[in-house]
């Protein structure tokens, strides 16, 4: 036997031992690392992200710099974090909580660095990307807090997938933070399938569908299979339950109807990328959803502000709407010019920039529209002109708004709702109660105080006659035993480029206390002037103005960014923000029945006078404006205009 030899016996003993050691090794029992499907076109569009889109991806880079200052700001509110990053930071609301976990910062930082001038920038970017994520792995494990909700990991998932494309690069050269991030991004996507079993229908559900689709298109596998089919199953589920026939959201929240139009287009824009097909059923309620936006919107390009919407929360509209033009191929959703913004160009690329570029254009005016399902009737008046109301019953999170509205005058808005842009609690008392919107608050009858109640919308008719658009509505929220046989009936009459007219009857019997509001628009300016009776005069701008007429000898008050005795006059557009606004109140106390109203006349300086006189079955409105003299009668449901000079 040779010097240093191990006998054989002791060679075989060992091997075993030896054997273990090398498959139990950190590399050999490991699991593989998830496999992905290549070829996939998630972002179609990187490769023509260019430095000539630096101002439209502002919005984008901004972020991305917070981001390396480990600056975050959503809800109107920021945290800074110098240290290690708090992902369930106590005294912030739910809703901040799911926004940090979301990292919806993680894009931005990919956009900044596809935008880089020079690959240490690139480099920069990526780094301060890998880091987030590495910490959130380290800082949420799997489980614990809102970041493994429902809402977080639908936001999340997806945020991660176009992190993903947008790094491939460096991420191929980086192992150990790829396998990082597909390990936690798989554990997301099995706990997200789980979760969602038996949860409610809400718009969260539908954002769980897409993230649950995006991840069984980028993973390979059966389970994944299974991701997407069930993500599928949910979309199309959704979309028939969650969505009314006129194609508006059941949740009656114009940001929430934009949040959930926006899922549903980035999932069709995958399908149309990979030439997949889409139900057609399916493709025309996203079509109808589309066409709702476009309605409902303003001249100014925005949403109405009903039941806590702000302009802050969905994708810009006019990225949505550009987006839904190219991939429905429906011209009438087309913005005029480029593709607008980064966002639509990712998802569709050069193709669909060709695509809306040939979109035939047609300008589109407001037309009279009513959305019932959704409860929305659109009465326009001359180009710039319209006045949107609310008039169906609030959601169950939503605000007294019945028959409600919003009223632009030369392209800019005078009248307006209260907004949702602030979480505390005051603000949500205040805009929980009717005396926050422009409709009717009655406290007191007969001595009793009435408590304020989640309005009730009946017996809403919509027509037109003699060229006059008329909208009526009874709310039956008012109906406690204090209040026994209170009804109360809205009536709204257009005559485009003439007036509105706004006429509130209340029938029962006993003394009442009731107040007509009108919250205007915080630039609004209120000019008061008597003419035998009250006239307001209220300006915007040059071509953005209107003067206010009352019928009968009511008290008129004009107030703004009051807190004592009670809240009243705020306008909260975007989160965080709080503006006071003037409010016109048209307070009477007297013996039921009662008629209130008032005339809102566009552009209008002249003499201009209202009368409306009732009985329990007729109401007859006199408006008189310059020489013209328009006679309004209503009996029940039918109604007649007779205009002549005088």
């Amino acid at each position: 036997m040779l010097a240093g030899a191990e006998p054989a016996g002791t060679r075989l003993r060992e091997l075993p031992a030896r054997l273990r050691s090398v498959f139990t090794a950190s590399d050999w029992s490991r699991k593989p690392e998830p496999r992905v499907r290549y070829g996939q076109p998630f972002l179609p569009g990187l490769p023509v992200l260019g430095r000539q889109h630096l101002e439209e991806a502002r919005p984008y880079l901004e972020r991305a710099e917070a981001l390396r200052a480990r600056r975050f700001t959503y809800r109107g509110h920021t945290l800074s974090f110098p240290g290690r990053i708090d992902w369930n930071p106590r005294g912030e609301s739910g809703a901040w909580r799911t926004a940090l976990n979301s990292l919806d910062e993680l894009p931005a930082a990919g956009i900044a660095a596809a935008l880089a001038a020079l690959p240490e920038g690139r480099k920069g970017w990526y780094d301060v990307a890998a880091a987030l994520v590495k910490e959130w792995i380290a800082g949420a494990p799997a489980g614990t807090g809102p970041a493994w909700d429902v809402p977080a990991l639908s936001r999340r998932i997806p945020n991660l997938i176009q992190t993903y494309v947008l790094f491939a690069a460096e991420l191929r050269a980086d192992p150990r933070s790829r396998r990082a991030l597909l390990e936690s991004l798989y554990a997301q996507a099995a706990t997200l399938a789980t979760a969602i079993v038996g949860r409610p229908s809400d718009p969260w559900h539908i954002a769980a569908g897409h993230a649950l689709f995006m991840a069984g298109r980028f993973f390979d596998g059966m389970e994944a299979r299974g991701w997407l089919d069930a993500g599928t199953t949910i979309l199309w589920g959704q979309l028939r339950e969650q969505v009314e026939d006129d194609g508006g959201h059941h949740g009656r929240n114009p940001a929430v109807h934009a949040f959930v139009l926006g899922e549903y287009l980035e999932v069709l824009a995958v399908l149309r990328a990979s030439n997949d097909d889409v139900p057609i059923w399916g493709r025309k309620r996203v079509k109808g959803m589309a066409d709702f936006l476009l309605r409902l919107l303003h001249p100014d390009g925005e949403i109405p502000l009903f039941h806590g919407a702000t302009l802050d929360e969905p994708r810009p509209v006019r990225e949505l709407l550009a987006l839904a033009a190219v991939v429905l191929h429906e011209s009438a959703l087309a913005s005029p010019g480029e593709l607008p913004g980064v966002w639509p160009l990712l998802l569709v690329g050069e193709p669909g920039r060709r695509a809306h570029a040939n979109l035939p254009r047609r300008r589109v005016s407001p037309e009279p529209r009513a959305l019932r399902r959704t409860g929305f009737f659109i009465l326009p008046g001359e180009p710039g002109d319209v006045m949107i109301v609310d008039g169906g019953s609030p959601p169950q999170d939503g605000q007294p708004n019945v028959f409600g509205y919003e009223l632009s005058v030369g392209g800019q808005r005078l009248v307006v709702d209260a907004g949702g842009g602030m979480d505390d609690d005051a603000w949500h008392e205040y805009a929980g109660h009717r005396r926050a919107h422009s409709v009717l608050a009655v406290e007191d009858v007969q001595g009793f105080a009435l408590v304020d109640t989640t309005p009730v919308a009946r017996d809403v008719q919509w027509g037109v006659r003699d060229g006059m658009m008329c909208l009526s509505g009874s709310d039956v929220g008012f109906a406690l035993p204090a209040a026994r046989g209170l009804r109360h009936r809205r009536r709204i009459f257009c005559l485009p480029g003439r007036f509105w007219l706004v006429c509130d009857e209340i029938t029962g019997t006993g003394i009442v206390e009731a107040t007509s509001y009108v919250h205007f628009h915080p630039e609004v300016q209120i000019r008061a002037t008597c003419q035998d009776r009250p006239v307001l005069t209220a300006a915007r701008s040059e071509n953005a103005w209107l003067q206010m007429v009352f019928a009968g000898g009511h008290e008129v008050r004009v107030e703004g960014g009051m807190t004592d005795p009670e809240t009243q006059g705020w306008y909260a557009p975007r989160h965080g923000q709080r503006v006071a606004s003037p409010t016109v109140a048209v307070a009477a106390a007297t013996e039921l029945p009662l008629v209130l109203g008032y005339a809102l006349l566009p552009r209008t300086d002249g003499p201009a006078s209202l009368t409306l006189e009732h009985d329990a079955f007729q109401l007859w409105v006199t408006v008189r404006v310059g020489g013209q003299e328009h006679l309004i009668t209503a009996i029940q449901d039918e109604i007649e205009l007779v205009s002549r000079v005088v």
